[in-house]
Formats: structure tokens, C-alpha cells, sequence
């Protein structure tokens, strides 16, 4: 049987309600770590929850700007 080769993809977008600072740009700072978590947790189970839930392996906040 032949696997899926697993392929990443960028998605960028404006969250409008979220203040951007400085801290942001760290990403060792407790708002950049809290930021992320909330945001992985939260994209996580959109996109399970779409077309593509199934084939779906995770995703990864890797800035903020």
C-alpha cells in the first residue's frame, strides 16, 4: 500500500481583536507561548472540523506580526 506524503502549507491571516505588542515577537515571552497555545488549540479543531479534518495532522503557530 502506498502512504500519503504529509505536505505543509502557510496560512496567514488578521485576528482583529487581538492588540499586537512587542512580546509578540518574542517567541520565549509568556504572551507569545499564550498566544500560541490558544491559537494551535483553536485552528486544531476548525480545521478537523472541515474537508479536510481527515487527513488533517496538526498545525503550528510560528509568528505573530
Amino acid at each position: 500500500t502506498a502512504s500519503a506524503a504529509i505536505e505543509g502549507f502557510t496560512v496567514n491571516f488578521t485576528i482583529t481583536n487581538l492588540p499586537y505588542s512587542s512580546d509578540l515577537e518574542n517567541p520565549d515571552s509568556a504572551r507569545f507561548r499564550a498566544t500560541r497555545r490558544v491559537m494551535n488549540t483553536l485552528l486544531d479543531r476548525l480545521l478537523k472540523e472541515s474537508s479536510i479534518g481527515p487527513l488533517f495532522q496538526g498545525c503550528e503557530a510560528t509568528d505573530f506580526r
